[in-house]
């Protein structure tokens, strides 16, 4: 499954993508997140959720000639006693030139058990729609 949101932010996309693209400042304006740590190696990062739990992710892309950020969850990391094991997740940040704004679309593409595919899409567009939000606070909606 794929949820994807987009944002028009005030700001040149240079100046957003610049702060998009470090992977480490995420619990700054993502609302869903407490911390996120530099991993043991480099393109990873640790994360505490508010949620309580705890994932190791790392970058999958990194391409600044076409402002994309990408990353996904380790493999084979254990997760916490109940929550349903997510495979292939991989969530991309685009950044685009808007006029002279920026447009920022966020997607979150997993696999995902049938039985908790309803609240799995509610949980990441939730997830989603706070870090384009925590985004239009720091730069501002066109």
């Amino acid at each position: 499954m794929k949820v994807v949101q987009n944002i028009k932010l005030a700001n040149p996309a240079d100046e957003v993508w610049n702060y998009v693209r470090d992977f480490y400042n995420a619990a700054e304006w993502q609302p869903h997140i407490n911390s996120a740590e530099k991993g043991a190696k480099e393109g990873e990062r640790i994360v505490q959720m508010k949620r309580g739990n705890t994932v190791l992710d790392r970058i999958a892309v990194l391409d600044d000639d076409r402002r994309i950020l990408a990353y996904e969850m380790v493999p084979g990391q254990d997760i916490a006693p109940g929550a349903p094991r997510l495979e292939g997740f991989l969530a991309t940040f685009k950044v685009t030139e808007a006029g002279q704004n920026a447009e920022v679309e966020y997607s979150i593409e997993v696999e995902v058990p049938e039985p908790i595919r309803e609240m799995a899409e509610k949980g990441m567009g939730s997830d989603i729609a706070g870090a384009l939000e925590g985004l239009a606070s720091k730069f501002g909606r066109a």
